[in-house]
């Protein structure tokens, strides 16, 4: 299926759920008093996932947030382990790391012709992890993986459920523009803030969240 092809694809999907997601309150504050929001956090891959865990390191992240689970790519050992590092070295040596894999739903160069199976069964598992770690926020800043994840959200907003918040956190890579996992999210309005670490993307994408280097 060609990029342009999904694209439309998408925003279809997005008109039909817009109307639900606009009338669902995504997270309800007053269910947050007296404890931390329990949070989904969506891992990369090599730099995406350094990124994600200094932003957690950040003892304001963490005064905030409870991380219920990690998701990770099937074939992406290397941040399941880093994951479990992190969460070590917050808690010492009996700390234990919640990961749940997900198929990705696009390899590197797979053709767009076979990726549409791989990605409805991305989607599939993301509905499943949603529902089962029963998140607060989600929080991601990496490439396709993160994409089913959020759209797994976006369908329980639309039939009314429980939703949690999403947040996208761009790459400190990108100070002129967004990825392409951003555009998507930015122009879809797939998720409810997409946050840059640069003045010059915001000024590019102005409903993005300027933060400041989060790490």
């Amino acid at each position: 299926m060609p990029p342009r092809s999904l694209l439309a694809l998408l925003a279809l999907a997005n008109v039909a759920l817009w109307i639900a997601r606009a009338a669902t309150r995504a997270l309800d504050k007053s269910a947050l008093r007296g404890r931390r929001a329990r949070a989904l956090v969506v891992l990369g891959s090599g730099g995406h996932t350094a990124e994600m865990l200094r932003i957690l390191r950040d003892a304001r992240t963490l005064d905030r947030l409870d991380v219920a689970a990690y998701v990770v790519a099937s074939t992406d050992a290397r941040s399941a382990d880093r994951a479990l590092t992190f969460e070590r070295s917050r808690r010492g040596a009996r700390g234990e790391a919640r990961v749940l894999t997900i198929g990705r739903a696009r390899e590197v160069g797979q053709r767009w012709t076979t990726s549409a199976a791989t990605t409805a069964r991305a989607c599939a598992a993301a509905i499943a992890i949603v529902a089962r770690v029963k998140p607060d926020v989600v929080i991601c800043n990496g490439p396709g993986t993160c994409v089913p994840i959020v759209l797994a959200a976006m369908a329980r907003r639309a039939l009314g459920w429980r939703t949690p918040a999403t947040v996208f956190v761009e790459s400190a890579c990108r100070a002129r523009t967004l990825s392409l996992t951003g555009k998507i999210f930015y122009h879809l309005r797939c998720v409810d803030r997409v946050c840059v670490m640069w003045e010059r993307a915001h000024a590019a994408y102005p409903r993005s969240t300027f933060v400041g280097r989060a790490m």
